[in-house]
């Protein structure tokens, strides 16, 4: 799937749609990409261009907040949201979604929503603090992306060697996740990742916390 362009700016004030607006003409007049004529399905460039002039001068003319004035404005601005529409729809369609050419055209690209990695990353800044109940902590880390679920671990020994380290809890979150039961005044190591779609990713960071 290629690249996008946004079709509707009804979200932008006067003076931005204004400005937006211009910039669509600016960059679709001589533009190589889109050669004229264009077929008679979609709006002129010259249609876009005198839609865009009667709007610009309705916007002055609105400064005063005259109702008539400012009724004329927004009925210009439809008529030009509905022209940069459906040249949009013929802007996407010849360009086969080649970024670089929507990039000429004055149209804002749209947001492609990241996807999801089927490992996800190791959890980010691990904290620990006591808990309420005696031998007891608390961890928590920020989330990461791609993570149904986390495996928190801790360690009464040297964390470098993997066989010290003891499964804590299993948990849907990563934040307030609470170990119990622990040996109060023993130093333990604490560390926790993210298991995705095709397994657990890496390991946070470690911390130290000596429960009381």
């Amino acid at each position: 799937m290629g690249a996008r362009i946004v079709l509707n700016y009804a979200n932008l004030g006067h003076a931005e749609f204004v400005s937006k607006s211009l910039g669509m003409v600016n960059g679709l007049r001589d533009n190589p990409h889109f050669p004229l004529p264009w077929p008679d399905e979609f709006p002129s460039l010259a249609k876009l261009a005198t839609a865009q002039d009667a709007y610009s001068l309705s916007v002055v003319g609105a400064a005063d907040r005259d109702k008539a004035k400012v009724a004329a404005q927004n009925a210009k601005r439809l008529v030009l949201e509905d022209i940069v529409r459906e040249i949009g729809r013929y802007v996407q369609t010849k360009s086969g979604g080649d970024r670089a050419i929507l990039e000429t055209t004055g149209y804002d690209l749209a947001r492609t929503r990241e996807k999801n990695p089927d490992v996800p990353h190791a959890p980010e800044e691990l904290r620990l603090k006591l808990g309420r109940m005696p031998g007891s902590i608390i961890a928590s880390a920020k989330k990461t992306r791609g993570a149904t679920a986390f495996i928190t671990e801790y360690c009464m020994g040297n964390p470098n060697v993997e066989a010290n380290w003891r499964p804590g809890a299993m948990t849907s979150g990563c934040r307030k996740v609470e170990l119990t039961g622990l040996s109060r005044g023993q130093d333990y190591t604490v560390r926790m990742r993210g298991i995705g779609r095709k397994g657990p990713g890496p390991w946070s960071n470690i911390e130290m916390i000596m429960p009381v």
